[in-house]
């Protein structure tokens, strides 16, 4: 089976087990194959409502650099009917679930779907798109991200950032300190070796937790941490060790904000370390 294939099914069947109540919350789930957009909606008008489309998009632009491939993207398509009105296939009614409700559900049990092992789904972006009379169609779109880690970085064994948090680990360049010298009349310079120095690591990202409550746990223990200054190893998210590290600095991005989807309490965040030796 293809990756994209994968993809595919894994969706259509997370969108098959929604249910409302005791029902389906969708009566027709299904892949589609990508055309003319004025064909999808005129097909979708001709199945079971609601319904969702599930489409493959291909990958979007990727690093021009080194000319890498982006990440593959798809398209859901939500479509919902009412025989009284079009403000009932929007909002929903009575015998009636509005194309605002298929959207809230699918786009919570999509966001952060892991699908093919590793790769997760993140919500781009999402509107309507109108539909015939009686008819609201409305479109989400996803990138699938595979992760170039899957582990937590950990400072003395503990995540200090959490288990669900966005981590990015920088190491800095590792110097060499020296004494150089010369003589008069005698070409060239002299240089005496004083060992390696202190290096730089970061850890850039932001903090994903449950509840306001959770962060501001998290955020203490990282406060006491850098009031400490304890030397402790750091274990990056690809298993690389380093011993001998000082948490230096915590650094808050910008104010406290909250997911739109999820809920969860999310803080901008910089840790600065120190690595004191090799």
């Amino acid at each position: 089976m293809s990756a994209w294939e994968t993809i595919e099914d894994a969706v259509v069947q997370t969108l098959e087990e929604l249910t409302l109540g005791e029902s389906a919350l969708l009566s027709t789930v299904k892949g589609c194959t990508s055309r003319d957009r004025k064909l999808l909606l005129a097909a979708m008008g001709r199945e079971r409502l609601p319904a969702a489309y599930v489409i493959t998009t291909g990958r979007d632009a990727g690093e021009r650099t080194f000319r890498r491939a982006g990440s593959p993207v798809l398209s859901v398509l939500l479509a919902a009917r009412s025989h009284r009105s079009d403000d009932e296939a929007r909002t929903g009614g009575v015998d009636v679930t509005g194309v605002f409700t298929l959207s809230e559900r699918v786009a919570s049990a999509l966001q952060d779907l892991t699908v093919g092992g590793t790769r997760r789904l993140l919500l781009v972006d999402e509107r309507s798109l109108g539909g015939a009379e009686g008819t609201n169609v409305w479109e989400q779109r996803y990138e699938i991200r595979r992760p170039s880690a899957s582990t937590a970085p950990t400072f003395g064994g503990v995540a200090l950032a959490g288990s669900d948090s966005e981590v990015h680990v920088e190491l800095g360049p590792l110097r060499r300190a020296s004494s150089s010298f010369s003589f008069p009349g005698v070409d060239g310079v002299f240089e005496r070796a004083l060992g390696a120095r202190a290096r730089p690591i970061v850890w850039r990202g932001q903090l994903r937790v449950a509840d306001h409550a959770t962060l501001n746990a998290i955020e203490s223990a990282i406060e006491e941490e850098v009031r400490c200054g304890q030397e402790k190893t750091m274990v990056d998210p690809w298993g690389r060790s380093h011993e001998l590290c000082v948490l230096k600095a915590f650094q808050r991005r910008g104010q406290r904000q909250v997911d739109e989807l999820s809920g969860e309490a999310l803080q901008d965040f910089e840790l600065e370390f120190d690595q004191l030796g090799r």
